[in-house]
This record gives structure tokens, C-alpha cells and sequence, in this order.
């Protein structure tokens, strides 16, 4: 008998479960609805087809309020599985990375029939309030809030939705084609949580309690399904200064680089068939990426730091 391997095991059980229970012209989309009107939200994961905890806090959740041991009390929730194809095979994607697909109108690839898929989804929802959008990461095990750096309300409403002390603020020219910000043009609000490792068994019970957290936010649900959550007394930020671009050949030079290492200007960090990759000015390497193909649209991002405690803080609450 041949051993199956469990990630391939869990991956079909959870796809099944959303050909089952997904309703409507979009694919892979599972509804919730009240009768009660209320906030519309939807909860993505599986963007990356090698990041499993978020489809799997879905479905947990979805059985969860079938079952009637959560219940939604009004509004409509969209459990929404971003890359089937690329889940199934259990690989970040087909052709292109989907999260930086939703700029594009081709549909002659995978991922790109699939961007067209959601972004219909979204422009025909006209009553989508906000998405959350759960990924992990391939270095390390930690947690980080993702978002546009656009105004001071998303750092507001990241910090009312989540705990985790530690944000990532990129603007849209470093990485464009996100499925926030696709989100955005429709007026959504979207927030990515980077629940740790992909295959950490906590990254499920972090998308599954920012799922939670989300839906009382959103006066969906009743706060009783979540304990109190103790406020950060400081919040690190990092904001994107650039894209690391990897052609042919990419690695990165500096043994166990991770999110964090400091970077001096000047100082090589990675290399290619294209040449070295340097340091523009005194920086931080954030979320590399642990494999690296040429199709990648970035290999992680360099960033500068920032810390927001004491009276700083104050503003964002």
C-alpha cells in the first residue's frame, strides 16, 4: 500500500469540501448569510497554493457555524479560496504568483483566469465592506500584519483587528497586483496576516483566531468566541524602500537571512545571472522567500524600521 503523503491527504479533503459547499458563479467561494442585514466580509486563503493554514481555518470555521457552535448573528460572510490549482499541487503557484497577478486582464495562464474570477467576484458584490487575507510565510515562524501605506486609518484598523506587534507597510509600486488592492479599487478594505511558517500547526489557530476577530469587528458574530487580547505596548514597523527582483540563477548570499537582517549600504545580499544584488542604503531584509524561480515577481523586499511606543502609540487607538 502506498503511504499518502498528508499535506496531499488534507489538501483534497479540503478542496472537496469547498466543491461542496460553494455556491454562486465564482469557484471555490463558500457564503454564509443571515437573514439579519449586516457588514458583507470575505476571508481569503490559499492565495499561495503552499500556504495551507488559512484554507484550513476556513473550513473548520465554515463547519463550525454549521454545526451551530458559531453563529452569525447578521451580514454575509465569503470563504474564499484563492489558488485551487496551486493548492492541489501544494506549490506557491501554476504560472504566476497570483498576488501579483490582479493587475493584469490576460486570462491565458491559471492564475490569471483566476484573478479574473475574483475580480469579478468583487465588482459584482457591491456590498463587500473588507477582506482579509491570510498567508504565511518560508523563513522562520513569525507573525506580521501586511498593508498599503496609504493613510493613518490602516494602521488604525490593522491595530483593531489584530495583536501582532510587528507590520509590514508596503507601497503598491513595490508590490503591485495584490488582491488588497485590487480590493481597493472597489472600496474594500483589505489586511494580509502572515500567520507564520506555512506548515507551523500555530499558523491554523492564527488564522483561525484573526478570522474570529475579524467577524466581531465587523459586528458579525458575538465577542464571547474570543479571549481578551492584550494591546502591544510597541509596534515595529517595517515600510518597503524596494522589490528584491530575482532573474535566473537568484540566491541570496547571507546564511540564514531572514526577516530583520540588517543590511549597510553598499553590502551584497544576493546574486544572479544578472549580477549581485546590493544594499541602496542602510536597510532591513524583509520576508525573503526561501526558493526563488526567475517567474517570481520578488524574492522578499528591503525595508526601513520603525518603532511606534508610549505616547507615540496613543494616536493609532
Amino acid at each position: 500500500m502506498v503511504d499518502l503523503n498528508p499535506i496531499s491527504t488534507e489538501a483534497s479533503f479540503q478542496l472537496a469540501y469547498f466543491k461542496k459547499h460553494s455556491s454562486g458563479a465564482t469557484p471555490f467561494c463558500m457564503p454564509i448569510s443571515s437573514p439579519n442585514p449586516g457588514a458583507h466580509v470575505v476571508i481569503v486563503g490559499g492565495t499561495h497554493g503552499n500556504e495551507p493554514g488559512g484554507v484550513k481555518a476556513m473550513v473548520e470555521l465554515h463547519r463550525a457555524f454549521g454545526s451551530g457552535k458559531v453563529r452569525l448573528n447578521q451580514g454575509k460572510i465569503s470563504f474564499l479560496l484563492g489558488n485551487p490549482n496551486a493548492y492541489e499541487k501544494d506549490i506557491r503557484y501554476i504560472d504566476y504568483d497570483l498576488n501579483r497577478h490582479f493587475n493584469k486582464r490576460a486570462a491565458s495562464s491559471v492564475e490569471g483566469r483566476r484573478a479574473l474570477e475574483i475580480k469579478r467576484f468583487l465588482k459584482e458584490n457591491d456590498d463587500i465592506e473588507a477582506l482579509l487575507d491570510l498567508h504565511s510565510v518560508s523563513i522562520g515562524d513569525f507573525r506580521l500584519l501586511v498593508y498599503t501605506k496609504d493613510d493613518s486609518d490602516k494602521i488604525e484598523f490593522a491595530m483593531k483587528v489584530s495583536a501582532i506587534p510587528l507590520h509590514f507597510v508596503f507601497h503598491p509600486e513595490h508590490m503591485p497586483g495584490t488582491l488588497i488592492e485590487a480590493a481597493s479599487t472597489h472600496g474594500i478594505r483589505g489586511l494580509i496576516v502572515e500567520c507564520g511558517n506555512h506548515y507551523a500547526a500555530q499558523a491554523v489557530e492564527t488564522a483561525r483566531h484573526h478570522i474570529l476577530k475579524f467577524l466581531i469587528h465587523h459586528h458579525l458574530i458575538d465577542s464571547r468566541y474570543m479571549s481578551p487580547e492584550t494591546t502591544p505596548t510597541s509596534i515595529t514597523f517595517y515600510e518597503s524602500i524596494q522589490a528584491i527582483t530575482p532573474h535566473t540563477g537568484f540566491r541570496f548570499s547571507i546564511k540564514d537571512i531572514k526577516t530583520g537582517t540588517k543590511l549597510s549600504k553598499g553590502q551584497k545580499f544576493a546574486a544572479d545571472d544578472h549580477g549581485d544584488h546590493v544594499a541602496p542604503q542602510d536597510c532591513y531584509v524583509v520576508v525573503p522567500s526561501r526558493v526563488v524561480k526567475a517567474t517570481d515577481a520578488d524574492a522578499g523586499f528591503l525595508g526601513k524600521r520603525s518603532v511606534l511606543e508610549g505616547d507615540a502609540l496613543q494616536w493609532t487607538r
